[in-house]
């Protein structure tokens, strides 16, 4: 949340993205719904969007949907990558693996393993530490690599697979691979909490991010106004399972509130707001975040029964809106378990 003031006009006016922002979308959203659809030859050209294209945005959407596809054809198509001299190709292709069904990335990765350059096989050891345990007899081989780099390197990735938790069947574990999946049947039921309405963001890992928050904190769903331009890999996959919608103004976001019983709080400073700590909250809050710089349109905070601020007490003068929407969330959270208990 910015700690910028309202700004006069109503901001009804939500800015197109620009040219090369507009492309980048059109190919995340094809990306998504060849997934979706299964369309033939899907996961070639999703390896191709996940490996060589540059925004954020639609690369994001080919690494969720590649794990969607048939493991043993996407590995095949990545490991030319892992194996590749392009710095930029490995990367992208050892971020990417342990994403995947770990028994058959080991599987099509052990013939090709002492073959490799060295730098695949630097990448191949960040790959499988990150795989881990079903990954250590790989890592235990190249503990002998002729390269004593590589032999460290393995060592290095054997003590981290050994320090970990162990893991368990549940996926939603944030640090189990792979994550972000979809319910393979529907969602659980979502009890009604709290919504959470996002004006207009300019910077898609924000929006991501306050995805991935409103889902931990049990949110009923997010409402996206005006761009919806979001960074996928940030929500975690948790958008899979929140419904995440999108209002093309401010008029059918609050009448959409009011058919679903919501009343709104803003955050956005100015003189009729409160500190999040001292707030009586409605029983049923829409929590409504504005753009980075110009912070909420005055139709939203006419509209609001409770106005937020968070005060700031460093010497930097406002808070990340993602960050600052967290906050707000598990300030709801704590005043409906105080009321609770009395």
């Amino acid at each position: 949340m910015t700690q910028r003031k309202p700004q006069v006009s109503d901001l009804g006016c939500i800015p197109d993205l620009n040219s090369e922002e507009q492309a980048a979308y059109e190919v995340g959203l094809a990306v998504r719904a060849d997934a979706e659809a299964r369309a033939p030859g899907w996961v070639a050209r999703t390896v191709d969007v996940a490996l060589n294209t540059n925004h954020g945005f639609p690369r994001g959407e080919a690494r969720i949907a590649l794990q969607l596809g048939p493991a043993e054809e996407v590995v095949a198509a990545l490991l030319p990558a892992l194996l590749s001299a392009n710095k930029r190709m490995r990367r992208r292709s050892m971020t990417l693996l342990p994403r995947l069904d770990p028994d058959e990335v080991c599987r099509q990765l052990d013939p090709v393993l002492e073959s490799g350059e060295r730098n695949s096989r630097r990448a191949a050891c960040v790959a499988l530490a990150a795989i881990g345990a079903p990954a250590s007899a790989l890592l235990e081989r190249l503990t002998d690599d002729p390269d004593g780099a590589i032999r460290n390197r393995a060592r290095r990735a054997l003590d981290a697979v050994a320090a970990r938790p162990p893991d368990n069947d549940n996926r939603n574990l944030s640090y189990v691979r792979p994550f972000g999946l979809p319910y393979r049947d529907a969602p659980p039921p979502r009890p009604e909490s709290f919504a959470v309405a996002a004006f207009n963001f300019s910077y898609g890992v924000n929006l991501g991010t306050l995805v991935r928050s409103a889902e931990a904190a049990g949110a009923e769903s997010v409402w996206i106004i005006g761009r919806d331009f979001y960074y996928r890999p940030s929500t975690k996959g948790t958008d899979w399972w929140l419904p995440v919608e999108t209002f093309d103004s401010v008029n059918d976001c609050l009448a959409r509130a009011v058919e679903e019983g919501f009343e709104v709080v803003a955050l956005q400073q100015g003189s009729k707001a409160q500190p999040v700590w001292e707030a009586e909250w409605p029983q049923r809050p829409l929590i409504v975040a504005g753009n980075e710089g110009d912070g909420l349109p005055s139709s939203f905070v006419d509209a609001a029964v409770l106005q937020l601020e968070l005060p700031v007490f460093g010497q930097i003068d406002s808070l990340n809106v993602a960050v600052a929407t967290s906050v707000a969330m598990y300030a709801f959270r704590g005043w409906q378990a105080r009321q609770q208990r009395t």
